[in-house]
């Protein structure tokens, strides 16, 4: 059985399975779900460039905080396609209809954002945060 084939719980701060505190330690971590769907739902949102990289401007109507998150595509084995044209963000919390899913965050340069799941085989951009 591949790994992510397995039923999981919320891998967020799991060193086994969570890339961003595998890789940068500490407290940090994947966004769950519900932070994904923040920026969806109560953030504004700019399609912008920014240092010559396309991405989503997003910024919360309830603090005025911020961030850029770069549209760098997606991955799927040896095939790749639509950087510069969207972004696909994995969270750490898995989709409970399916075994094989987990949530992300996807927009595109069209404007449309949302927290959807995805396959959890298909390459997907880690954005850590820190608790």
């Amino acid at each position: 059985m591949w790994a992510w084939e397995r039923s999981m719980s919320d891998i967020g701060g799991n060193s086994s399975y969570d890339a961003a505190r595998a890789n940068w330690g500490g407290s940090w971590r994947l966004p769950t779900k519900a932070e994904c769907d923040e920026l969806v739902n109560n953030c504004t949102r700019q399609w912008t460039t920014r240092n010559g990289v396309k991405g989503m401007f997003f910024t919360s109507k309830r603090n005025g905080n911020s961030i850029f998150l770069p549209a760098a595509g997606w991955r799927d084995g040896t095939s790749a396609g639509d950087a510069g044209e969207r972004g696909d963000y994995w969270s750490s919390t898995p989709y409970e209809s399916c075994t094989y899913g987990a949530y992300g965050l996807y927009f595109n340069s069209g404007g449309s954002v949302n927290a959807g799941w995805y396959y959890r085989n298909s390459g997907l951009q880690v954005r850590p945060v820190v608790e």
